[in-house]
């Protein structure tokens, strides 16, 4: 139904440029028409055919806009773009140029307006809320295009007024596309808020050590029946966003140790989640590219489990395959099961972030604690880069972007104590023994699973400590 409605809205936009080039043959023969009034109606008319398309994507550019801040798109520099190229990969793993993103927002002027492929306009709609483009264009509708004809006001004769007005659309025309978009409008409400009760996700083996294949399964309450190409899957790694079910199986390969929770859609509708568990052998080292989330590089080295001090090499990550002169992170995880409370413990360790050097700058670094139903996440940045920071422990989440999280701003390049306690859900901060942060949640996370901790660039951290604060284990 929507196609057809594309479709009708295609032939719509046409129609005036028809009515025009007709109304030229008209009058090719009275030699009082105005030759540059004919070609400033054609030129308007050729801008229109895509009108509707950019409205709609002209608001998407203003929302984009006042997400990243107040500035008017007209006043953006340079630096404003490349801003944007790295939240936008920050929040959609997609990477968009600071060209490709002057075009879209008119910045780079060229003959035509620049149209954006479907997985660029899809990022632009993710990163201001939305699931996709098409969710964009169906709460945001354009149905009246900017009339061309009337933008000539004086300048056409008076004759061409008179024919132009024979032309325009018949009333009833209007109708039909109203009926129309009101029946599309109610059949995908209708989609989408059916619900699919008889089938769930399974992981036929959800539990593994790194790497790990897991099997994922549409389990069915009797008959299937609808596509399962209806049924896509996100693995909730920020490899792969989302793959279709083209059988009742489906095939991922997971390369990091860390507590996954893949969601099962059905067409935009979340239906059901699970976890899959790939645990480590002791610390795992593992670096990653930035901008490209199509692989993982190991560092292959043997940590035993009571080492003191945990570090890698600029040649030891350079070996491993990765540009070192390029933007990069290293992850250091210890992914196991215990009895711990991942809403009842503390841990510390004295931690050293990245001195800048090609890629680095902001000196940042990631704290990552896995439970049983959800994780802890934490970063802690120089002061002056806080807009990239943010935390999420369980349910509460905030951003950088849109929060003042000047508390977890430092520079630990130099080194410095971290400590995080949390006592029935309540969270507290500390850094060389001074409490910078606290918050508290609602939801509980179950057991502790594993921790992760990631540095942009090369760090170090030692005298790691974990401990249950109720029963005492320790990790």
């Amino acid at each position: 139904m929507f196609s057809f409605y594309v479709n009708l809205c295609a032939v719509n936009r046409a129609t005036p440029k028809e009515n025009i080039q007709s109304t030229n043959q008209y009058y090719s023969q009275d030699k009082k028409l105005d030759t540059n009034t004919l070609q400033k109606m054609e030129s308007n008319s050729v801008q229109a055919e895509n009108s509707i398309f950019f409205q709609q994507l002209d608001i998407c550019c203003q929302k984009v806009a006042q997400k990243v801040g107040q500035k008017d798109i007209s006043d953006w520099k340079n630096s404003d773009y490349i801003k944007l190229n790295g939240l936008l990969h920050r929040e959609t793993k997609v990477n968009l140029s600071e060209n490709t993103l002057k075009r879209i927002f008119g910045k780079l002027k060229t003959s035509t307006r620049y149209y954006p492929q479907k997985a660029t306009r899809d990022a632009l709609a993710q990163f201001i809320g939305f699931r996709d483009w098409y969710e964009f264009e169906l709460l945001h509708p354009v149905t009246k295009e900017k009339t061309t004809v009337a933008e000539i006001k004086t300048e056409t004769p008076a004759v061409v007024k008179t024919e132009l007005k024979k032309k325009r659309y018949p009333l009833y025309i209007g109708i039909l596309t109203s009926i129309i978009l009101l029946a599309a409008g109610i059949i995908y409400f209708y989609e989408v808020n059916t619900p699919i009760t008889n089938v769930k996700l399974t992981c036929l083996n959800p539990n593994g050590q790194t790497p790990h294949s897991a099997i994922f399964k549409l389990a069915v309450d009797g008959k299937l029946t609808e596509n399962p190409e209806l049924f896509n899957i996100d693995f909730a790694d920020s490899r792969v966003r989302r793959a279709k079910f083209s059988d009742s199986l489906i095939n991922h390969y997971y390369e990091t140790p860390g507590r996954y929770f893949p969601v099962l859609y059905y067409k935009k509708i979340a239906l059901d989640t699970i976890s899959v568990y790939l645990q480590s052998d002791g610390w795992s080292t593992i670096a990653t590219m930035h901008h490209d989330t199509s692989r993982v590089y190991p560092i292959q080295r043997i940590e035993p489990n009571n080492i003191i001090y945990h570090n890698v090499t600029t040649r030891e990550v350079f070996n491993a395959g990765v540009d070192t002169n390029k933007t990069f992170f290293v992850s250091f995880s210890n992914v196991k099961p215990t009895d711990i409370s991942a809403d009842n413990f503390e841990f510390s360790t004295y931690i050293k972030t990245s001195a800048n050097r090609p890629g680095v700058r902001c000196s940042q670094t990631d704290i990552v604690i896995y439970g049983e139903n959800d994780k802890h996440v934490f970063g802690i940045i120089k002061p002056q880069c806080v807009a990239w920071v943010s935390y999420k422990f369980s349910e509460v989440k905030q951003d950088g972007e849109k929060t003042d999280l000047r508390a977890l701003g430092y520079d630990l390049s130099k080194g410095a104590k971290l400590r995080l306690r949390i006592e029935n859900k309540n969270v507290f901060l500390f850094i060389n023994e001074h409490q910078v942060f606290s918050t508290k949640y609602t939801s509980a996370i179950g057991k502790f699973m594993g921790i992760q901790i990631i540095f942009a660039g090369i760090g170090s951290f030692k005298d790691f400590k974990l401990h249950d604060l109720k029963t005492g284990e320790r990790f």
